[in-house]
């Protein structure tokens, strides 16, 4: 049985967390609701428009190409549970998840430092973290994500002691896959490679699982390419990645390649721009379906439009690698940016005053500005995260490999350590591919694995300072070198 300490410090975490966001919420009006227009549910380009989740749910979740499904199918229990209350009970719903991060991250670190203090400092700083009270008033994926990433390591924790915790490490990593589509089947592969390592040798009905799981994914990239011609959970993969490489670029080069046909002729226009714009270049398919039908990112048209881009980013890429390579340092920059100031959290961060850019002076932005003013702003360093990833990424590889064993002792290595290795591989999986397709809203992204960093970057830091490893006891926390 675990220990009174670990059932009871997750949810004192938990706790201080929904009252901290309750008091953001009730007494500073932190809200879900403000300038977004009418449809704040659909302002958002991800989000399908709240009337057509209200009509026609299925038609629409089964039709969607833009995102993974799960976000969207929330939002229509939400819609159809609260009705015009939909927004404020999301809002709540994203408390819920704020508050299970942070308590569950207090939790990782305890099980694997025997620290009561320092898991408590470390859940306690993912609960007051103003990013985590920003982002549960926003109405798109990012807590519910942060959530399912520090899950699936508590689950993969688990599994040493309840085997089956392995298979639910599976499912929580395909509701990721599912949900946000950052994290590609590759990434689901991968899980299942763990989880049957964890499990040693898996029964017959673990083994049905773990293949059950990875169909449900596969089924929805499978109809994406049946429907619209792409192998993937989303249809924007080509203009996020085509504004990632043309970032900067000579005028010059870019005239000659699109005069000598390297370019198509979407590159005319502003990735992301409604579709009605690329109707004179060919993009002029009609659907009777209603969410294809209109001039937004869940047109018929966009998956066509998208792959234009695609293929005339990598023509781009290939003539300037040198640009491109600078542009995904760039983006890691953005990424390493204090989480709170992320442009749409702008309003609520200004309600809450000097509490809602705390993280800007704790990450250090101050100074990592100096420096860059100093270097004549050739680079962008966002803060101090801009070193502290790798650090922590560097310094948990070397701690990984120098246990004893050798390289005949890796899967052992990786069952004993299975929730950091999860949270480190995870940390440089969504670091990289965030950072080669996306240039313009990386902070967003960090937040994420924000969470789970923190948790990673804590039983480094312990493992530094007392370097014996601890080691878990079934009947509760790890037991560490006496202090």
């Amino acid at each position: 049985m675990p220990s009174r300490v670990a059932v009871r410090l997750p949810w004192l975490v938990a706790g201080a967390h929904t009252g901290l966001a309750l008091v953001c919420a009730l007494f500073f009006g932190v809200t879900i609701v403000h300038d977004f227009g009418p449809d704040v549910w659909g302002w958002f380009l991800q989000n399908i428009a709240t009337d057509l989740l209200l009509a026609r749910p299925l038609e629409s979740l089964w039709y969607l190409h833009a995102q993974p499904p799960l976000w969207n199918a929330l939002g229509a229990l939400l819609i159809h549970a609260f009705g015009p209350y939909h927004m404020g009970a999301l809002h709540f719903v994203q408390m819920g998840f704020g508050a299970a991060t942070a308590g569950l991250v207090s939790r990782l670190v305890l099980d694997h430092t025997g620290s009561a203090r320092l898991a408590a400092g470390v859940g306690l700083a993912v609960a007051f973290h103003p990013a985590l009270i920003l982002f549960e008033a926003y109405a798109l994926y990012t807590v519910l994500v942060a959530f399912l990433v520090v899950w699936a390591a508590y689950l993969a924790s688990r599994s040493r002691e309840a085997p089956g915790a392995a298979v639910g490490f599976v499912g929580v990593v395909t509701a990721l896959v599912l949900t946000r589509s950052v994290f590609h089947l590759v990434y689901l592969a991968g899980a299942v490679a763990l989880a049957a390592l964890l499990l040693v040798r898996p029964t017959r009905r673990q083994w049905a699982a773990l293949l059950l799981a990875v169909m449900v994914a596969a089924g929805w990239y499978a109809k994406n390419r049946v429907q619209y011609g792409f192998f993937g959970a989303s249809s924007w993969y080509g203009m996020g990645l085509w504004r990632t490489a043309l970032f900067g670029q000579d005028e010059d080069l870019l005239r000659r390649l699109y005069a000598g046909g390297a370019f198509e002729p979407v590159v005319r226009v502003e990735p992301f721009a409604p579709p009605s714009l690329y109707r004179e270049m060919g993009y002029d398919k009609v659907s009777k379906v209603p969410l294809l039908s209109r001039d937004d990112m869940h047109n018929v048209n966009v998956p066509d439009i998208s792959a234009a881009y695609w293929r005339s980013a990598l023509a781009l890429i290939r003539a300037s690698p040198g640009r491109y390579a600078r542009n995904v340092l760039t983006g890691y920059g953005n990424f390493s940016a204090p989480t709170s100031m992320f442009v749409h959290l702008q309003p609520n961060r200004a309600r809450l005053g000097w509490y809602g850019e705390l993280d800007h002076w704790l990450t250090g932005r101050p100074l990592a500005a100096a420096v860059e003013a100093r270097l004549g702003g050739r680079v962008y360093y966002g803060s101090v995260y801009y070193l502290l990833f790798p650090a922590v990424l560097f310094l948990y590889g070397w701690q990984f490999l120098r246990r004893p064993g050798g390289w005949s002792g890796l899967a052992a290595r990786v069952r004993a350590d299975a929730a950091p290795f999860f949270m480190a591989v995870t940390v440089l999986y969504v670091i990289v591919v965030t950072s080669m397709m996306e240039l313009g809203e990386n902070t967003r992204f960090k937040f994420m694995i924000e969470p789970a960093f923190l948790a990673l970057a804590a039983i480094v830091a312990y493992r530094l300072w007392a370097p014996a490893p601890a080691t878990r006891s079934p009947s509760g926390p790890p037991s560490a070198p006496p202090r």
